[in-house]
């Protein structure tokens, strides 16, 4: 029998990497690559993968899906958007790509400016642990 998902889970030093990148690209949106794999009853996210011939703009982040990497290990994106909010808008839920879809938002400074939702835009919960942690749990 299938465990039921908890939630989301990266490394602390994940979480900074992401949040460094989209501070780096401000006031430019980013978007990212998430790969991972389901570990006991989390999705963990191993690292993040800038996509090959990505566009940025102030309100926007696109990719050529031509020259994207796509393998079983992509579980999703993860994208910034400049202007704080951190719930995703009518064009990020239409262009969800994956399992999951991960947002930054201004002021990329810690745990509380990322969040994570589902197809239906609902939050899905994540953790800070290593790969371990996600294992045992």
């Amino acid at each position: 029998m299938k465990k039921p998902l908890k939630g989301i889970m990266l490394s602390q030093d994940l979480l900074e990497q992401i949040l460094e990148y989209a501070k780096g690209m401000y006031p430019k949106e980013i978007m990212l690559l998430a790969r991972g794999d389901k570990l006991g009853s989390y999705l963990y996210i191993e690292e993040v993968l800038s996509p090959p011939l990505q566009h940025n703009g102030s309100d926007f982040a696109s990719i050529n899906v031509f020259y994207t990497p796509f393998t079983p290990s992509i579980i999703g994106t993860i994208h910034s958007h400049p202007s704080g909010a951190l719930m995703p808008s009518l064009q990020d839920l239409l262009s969800y790509m994956g399992r999951i879809m991960g947002i930054a938002a201004y002021p990329f400074e810690g745990k509380q400016d990322l969040a994570f939702f589902d197809r239906q835009g609902n939050v899905i919960p994540y953790y800070i642990g290593n790969k371990e942690a996600a294992m045992t749990s």
